[in-house]
């Protein structure tokens, strides 16, 4: 955060009297909190809606949004946060466009080589292999235009030393097939070629001699491309695509767009803010690049790329059209991106979309008209949405991240003790009801697996013995390594809780309560939710919570979603076990999971509320934990639908 000025600190001083005032010292750690917590919140969308001058002749829409170009000019850029250290112990060589490096930053230790440095770099830095890519502007244009074409010299006296020092070189054509035959010369002089279109593999093994040429797509980073939401502004507005219209060449893009765009502006009339496009080329004078009437008239302005990241997050519907359609594994990297984002993306047909994403997950369109009806429907839709971006981005965190590309090159090129580990978790139960064993067994058993996340029961019978079979039984459900605790009526679930930590052997810990349910994809979703968030802890505070009295459910401050926050529901609490050890649950039966959070809160770390799926919470009338009347549940939810409404909680 920034220094503040002098108005800055009388505000804030200002307003710490007020809290004082109310609440005494109780109240102004809780403002302090809250405070501290809006530095983890991206600021980002902040136009402001209406003017606090009666007679100033500020325009919106209905809804209040501001009109394009005012939202453009407002558009902050998408906090750009220091990528987290690399965990894999590699150090690269790399030359590359600023986009790839960002996005392989967090996966390794990046050395930028320069034409004038490489030689000492090489010395020096006891690299690992080299990554080069088919860069235009490589490392900050130190390499501008040195790899198309005829590949520089001091680049080919790079690999030269490379190759005498037994150093794997790598080369990723991420411009295939519009641009191979540029790159061809310099994809010669290195040991692997990969490439973002598998259809070029075979003109690689004629031209280049060797087979040593693979594929790798496009992808999401994480911690770039994720569903935290803005403060302010998250799918506020309408539809939205970025790019440039060609007029004088690429005629079947430029059909693809008509489609597309034509339908948008259709359907715009009876939306908010309707279709807005972000042009390339706004603002020059080549008449073919600019878009034709009526078109023209959706034009809002033209963003850099962290400012296309907040984009991302403000509109309900990106829309896509494809350079290539017949490759089965080149598409847009935003179409990775934009799904990572929890934003609804509608393209025109391409091979490679459909065998990255089943249409429960991105909507692909042939005609005018199927366009207009989707486009209705996802505006219309939150919980179409919703479902959709939900199971999209749970495919990208198990399948399409750049951490998945980077493991990719590591196998091939002999490296594979390098690649990313998979994680571990322990589920935490603890449990005074014999009757609900069961219950817990087959909600563990469930999730156990899923998505190649290995979940270990450690389950403490808490003023009971553990029947004699359980382990046995925990082993039927597939359920290994399962550690069983007994402790005695008087001891408090706190120290059960640092009980089952201190026997929990997953890398993560994750607190279940024993009357819940939990769908079979919950623990995997969080922990994709640490990974992205970064977060000391996850959780949910938007959730879902069954009323058995009223056989009602209800959704729980939905606000919440996706978002960092104070509080978090304590049967979703899910954390590292080293957390769990640093910061101990308090020696308390009530209110240790609130504690737990405020102490990490304190430690200064980062809360984070994921989804509000595959958790659903029981209010019994009678034998639960915690008293709170199902009035007092719904001053911070609603009722959605009767009966438990699983279906749309768990998936």
């Amino acid at each position: 955060m920034g220094k503040l000025n002098l108005r800055d600190k009388i505000r804030s001083t200002r307003k710490t009297l007020w809290h004082f005032r109310q609440g005494g010292f109780k109240q102004v750690q809780e403002h302090n909190r809250r405070a501290a917590l809006q530095a983890f919140q991206p600021m980002v969308i902040t136009p402001r809606t209406r003017n606090l001058n009666p007679f100033a002749k500020t325009k919106t829409t209905r809804a209040g949004q501001p009109l394009g170009p005012d939202f453009v000019r407002a558009l902050g850029p998408w906090p750009n946060e220091k990528p987290t250290a690399g965990f894999r112990p590699l150090k690269v060589g790399v030359i590359m466009d600023p986009f790839t490096t960002s996005c392989f930053a967090p996966e390794w230790e990046q050395i930028a080589l320069g034409p004038n440095t490489w030689e000492e770099q090489l010395k020096t830095e006891n690299l690992d292999f080299v990554l080069i890519e088919s860069a235009w502007h490589g490392n900050d244009d130190q390499w501008r235009y040195g790899l198309s074409g005829k590949p520089w010299d001091k680049l080919r006296a790079l690999l030269t030393a490379c190759h005498e020092q037994k150093l794997p070189t790598v080369f990723w054509n991420k411009e295939d097939p519009a641009h191979y035959e540029d790159f061809l010369e310099t994809a010669r002089l290195f040991d692997y070629i990969f490439t973002t279109d598998s259809n070029c593999i075979p003109r690689y093994q004629e031209d280049l001699g060797h087979d040593r040429i693979y594929p790798l797509p496009f992808a999401a980073q994480p911690q770039i491309h994720n569903p935290i939401r803005p403060e302010k502004g998250y799918a506020s507005r309408d539809i939205a695509f970025a790019g440039t219209y060609f007029t004088h060449k690429f005629p079947e893009r430029r059909a693809q767009m008509d489609i597309l765009l034509g339908a948008a502006a259709d359907v715009s009339p009876k939306m908010d803010t309707g279709l807005e496009i972000y042009s390339r080329e706004m603002g020059t004078n080549d008449e073919r690049y600019q878009f034709p009437a009526p078109l023209d008239q959706r034009v809002i302005g033209s963003v850099d790329y962290q400012r296309m990241l907040t984009a991302y997050r403000a509109y309900k519907v990106f829309l896509n059209v494809n350079s290539v359609t017949d490759s089965p594994s080149m598409c847009a990297r935003r179409i990775f991106e934009i799904l990572a984002c929890n934003t609804s993306v509608v393209s025109t047909p391409s091979a490679a979309i459909r065998n990255f994403f089943p249409e429960t997950e991105l909507s692909v369109v042939e005609t005018q008209e199927e366009a207009a009806t989707m486009l209705r429907a996802l505006v219309g839709s939150p919980l179409l949405r919703d479902r959709m971006n939900h199971l999209a981005a749970r495919r990208i965190w198990n399948q399409h991240t750049y951490s998945h590309r980077a493991d990719t090159i590591l196998k091939t090129i002999g490296l594979q003790s390098a690649s990313q580990p998979r994680p571990t978790v322990s589920a935490l139960v603890s449990t005074i009801r014999p009757g609900q064993i069961d219950h817990v067994l087959k909600t563990v058993a469930a999730m156990n697996g899923v998505d190649e996340l290995p979940v270990q029961l450690c389950l403490l019978t808490h003023g009971f013995d553990a029947p004699t079979d359980l382990k046995q039984r925990a082993a039927d459900l597939g359920l290994e390594n399962t550690q069983i605790l007994t402790a005695p009526a008087d001891q408090t679930l706190g120290e059960c809780l640092n009980q089952l930590v201190q026997a929990a052997e997953g890398q993560y810990v994750a607190k279940i309560d024993d009357d819940d349910w939990y769908g079979a994809h919950y623990l995997s979703d969080q922990i994709h939710a640490l990974n992205y968030s970064q977060a000391q802890v996850v959780g949910k505070q938007a959730h879902y919570t069954y009323l058995e009295s009223l056989n009602a459910a209800a959704l729980i401050s939905p606000e919440r979603e996706h978002r960092f926050t104070h509080f978090l529901a304590g049967p979703t609490l899910v954390t590292a076990k080293e957390t769990a050890l640093e910061i101990p649950f308090e020696n308390r039966t009530t209110g240790e999971d609130t504690a737990f959070l405020t102490a990490v809160g304190e430690a200064g770390g980062k809360l984070y509320s994921a989804d509000r799926f595959n958790f659903l919470r029981r209010r019994s009338s009678q034998n639960h934990t915690w008293d709170i009347s199902d009035h007092e549940v719904l001053k911070t939810g609603s009722i959605i639908s009767y009966g438990k409404n699983t279906e749309n909680v768990m998936f």
